[in-house]
């Protein structure tokens, strides 16, 4: 696989799950952002990730979401009631760089590359609503920039297309995430198999955006070998948004990344050897050949005289049918594990 660098952080196999707190509806103002900052930093999230767009450029206005989480209403309409303007999201990136928390956005037009290059945005994330956007991925891939691309919605020929359109530019900087575009998503809809399948296909992180409620569908994620996790992120004192019903508060996304981290330390190297304590326990724990009374130096050992019960420091089962018919070298003391030196 081939990792990437999400500014000073490894991403990819080997590394440790990669964390993005996505915040984008989830404040309104300068305070409410701040709050979700905070609490990304001191949790041990990596990145926050907002959302950038001009309403005159994102939908057309009869244009209507049928999600469980908003119901039909009109995408217009719902998207200037959220729509956060560029001085807002000056704030909020020079608040982010001061505290040294990783902040980026995702664009919804090519116009707003504009002002996300004005934010100077590190990483691009390119929503599953325009991962077939062939000359927006282009464009931004241009701009030599990490990008992180999700594709809800999407074949695998479409990504397929899309990431031979970013690679086409000479930008090798992606990754991808796994993503179901429903809000929220049913579990037996998640499909959380596709992660092998994109890593085999692409050779590059693969990770998941995920809008299941349960956090325990991300942690599965890990588990399968995910290498970077997008969850939104709320703080119960900000205004109500579309997105709370798919969204952690902050202790639901420690313990998420808690879970992980203990999944991680489990997960091991996959040789199948004993481990450090294993070899400790075995010699108590593992069943050998035992003397089931005392036998006599030059006396011939036969099945009467053994038996396979713990402890496990004499010679092992396998060995059994070669213990017998053989000469005691030393006297051997009842229940007293019988080792190879002993016998002849």
């Amino acid at each position: 696989m081939k990792n990437i660098k999400l500014l000073s952080e490894d991403v990819g196999n080997g590394f440790p799950c990669y964390f993005i707190a996505e915040i984008g509806n989830l404040f309104k103002n300068f305070e409410e952002a701040k709050r979700l900052i905070d609490s990304a930093k001191e949790i041990g999230i990596n990145a926050v990730k907002f959302q950038t767009w001009d309403i005159e450029t994102f939908t057309t206005k009869n244009n209507f979401f049928d999600f469980e989480a908003t119901g039909h209403v009109s995408q217009y309409e719902l998207h200037e009631s959220l729509q956060i303007s560029a001085d807002l999201q000056h704030q909020i990136v020079d608040y982010a760089a001061k505290n040294n928390i990783t902040i980026f956005s995702a664009p919804s037009h090519v116009k707003d590359i504009k002002l996300m290059e004005e934010l100077d945005i590190p990483i691009y994330k390119i929503g599953s609503d325009l991962a077939c956007h062939i000359p927006l991925l282009k464009q931004v891939a241009k701009l030599d920039k990490p990008i992180i691309l999700s594709t809800g919605m999407c074949t695998l020929e479409e990504v397929r297309n899309s990431v031979d359109a970013i690679l086409s530019t000479g930008n090798d900087q992606l990754a991808i995430l796994h993503c179901v575009a429903d809000y929220p998503t049913k579990p037996e809809e998640t499909n959380l198999s596709v992660i092998s399948t994109l890593k085999k296909e692409f050779n590059v992180p693969v990770g998941l955006s995920d809008h299941n409620i349960d956090p325990i569908i991300a942690v599965g994620a890990a588990s399968m070998g995910a290498n970077l996790i997008e969850k939104h992120f709320r703080d119960i004192r900000n205004s109500s948004s579309p997105d709370d019903i798919v969204a952690l508060n902050k202790d639901e996304f420690r313990n998420m990344i808690q879970s992980i981290r203990l999944i991680e330390k489990a997960k091991g190297d996959s040789k199948k050897e004993p481990t450090k304590n294993e070899k400790i326990n075995l010699l108590t724990n593992r069943v050998s050949i035992v003397s089931m009374m005392e036998i006599k130096a030059g006396e011939i050992i036969t099945e009467k005289l053994i038996d396979i019960r713990r402890p496990g420091t004499g010679i092992q089962p396998m060995y059994f049918d070669r213990v017998i018919g053989k000469k005691a070298k030393i006297d051997i003391l009842k229940e007293e594990p019988i080792t190879f030196d002993m016998i002849e």
